[in-house]
């Protein structure tokens, strides 16, 4: 190759200087200038690789359910909410209208979660279970058809087979399943009682185990949905609509996330949601909202520093219809709980 490369130089340069020319020194400076140019490629290439490889550590490092080694594990009982008084038999018209009430136990779903979202309000309850032990999703609804438009959050492959008849305890129902992978994702749907509908999604091996799953979730008692915060300012004809709070098993604090939406009659909605601050994250704002300082997030999305809790208000995605006035007014009306830690005073 380099023998090649010196007959061109020599052809080239006697054709522009009309006479012999020795390539030779010019020909070591050029590879000696090569040399460098890769040398200095392969570090920036190696420069590259370590810093995108200290990237995805620190983004792997904050998504949940990548726990390090050293992070001490919390009993599964951390992910459950609070108790809360109630009548030992749930009555329909209770379920979901209050969002500061969960009105079932997922007895053993809970064993081999790592982190469990709950929700409540606007007519529907549920809890999801995440974690190496498995995923499941329970929902308790007033109706038939807002189990049917809930979005599915477990995977699987799109195609649903046909219903089979299953019984739940003493209660007829439905189970059908949807393939995933060499697991199959099953759904189990009943009435634990008159006026009431409960759904299972759960991967299992046999309809009768998924059914067997179903059967473990109790309507004896009731749980509060809680967040370390309240609101204490919402806009005129403004209520609070549902409440959601997702926990862990970090013995680092098990609160991960929550959130509270509030809304009106003419369909109007916003979310405001509290996440654990990271640290040095905070950032000036230039926006008042009541005793805080605030600042956009992009357009739509009004967020502070209120520690240990970063807050956001969503106007849009998780929200509509409410000003940027009108979000300012809820963040300013936000109360932290006296102890983040500890989600039985809040």
């Amino acid at each position: 190759m380099f023998s090649d490369l010196d007959e061109q130089l020599a052809s080239t340069l006697r054709h522009r200087a009309g006479g012999d020319v020795d390539p030779t020194p010019i020909v070591h400076r050029a590879r000696v200038r090569g040399r460098r140019l890769r040398l200095r490629r392969r570090g920036l290439i190696g420069a590259g690789v370590v810093a995108a490889c200290v990237a995805l550590t620190s983004v792997v490092l904050v998504l949940p359910g990548d726990r390090g080694g050293d992070d001490p594990i919390m009993p599964a009982s951390a992910l459950m909410l609070p108790e809360a008084r109630s009548a030992a038999t749930v009555r329909p018209e209770e379920v979901g209208a209050d969002p500061a009430t969960v009105h079932f136990s997922p007895g053993a779903l809970v064993s081999g979660a790592e982190y469990a979202t709950w929700r409540a309000g606007r007519g529907v309850e549920s809890v999801e279970f995440r974690g190496q032990g498995g995923q499941a999703r329970f929902a308790l609804a007033r109706t038939e058809v807002l189990l049917d438009e809930l979005q599915q959050t477990l995977s699987s492959a799109g195609r649903p087979q046909p219903r089979s008849d299953v019984r739940i305890g003493d209660r007829p129902g439905v189970a059908w399943f949807d393939p995933s992978g060499d697991r199959q994702l099953w759904f189990v749907r009943w009435q634990p009682a008159d006026g009431l509908w409960a759904q299972l999604d759960t991967y299992a091996t046999t309809r009768d185990e998924a059914a067997g799953t179903a059967g473990r979730v109790r309507f004896d008692g009731a749980h509060r949905c809680v967040v370390p915060f309240r609101l204490e300012s919402v806009p005129p004809g403004g209520r609070l609509l549902e409440c959601s709070v997702t926990f862990g098993r970090s013995a680092r604090g098990s609160f991960v996330e929550g959130a509270l939406v509030v809304g009106d009659a003419s369909g109007r909605w916003l979310t405001v949601r509290a996440q654990p601050a990271r640290a040095g994250g905070a950032r000036a704002g230039d926006l008042t909202a009541g005793p805080y300082r605030a600042r956009r997030q992009g357009s739509d999305v009004l967020e502070m520093t209120v520690k240990p809790f970063v807050v956001e208000a969503f106007r849009k995605g998780w929200g509509d219809g409410y000003t940027e006035a009108e979000g300012l007014a809820v963040l300013g009306g936000y109360r932290p709980a006296a102890d983040p830690d500890r989600p039985d005073t809040w």
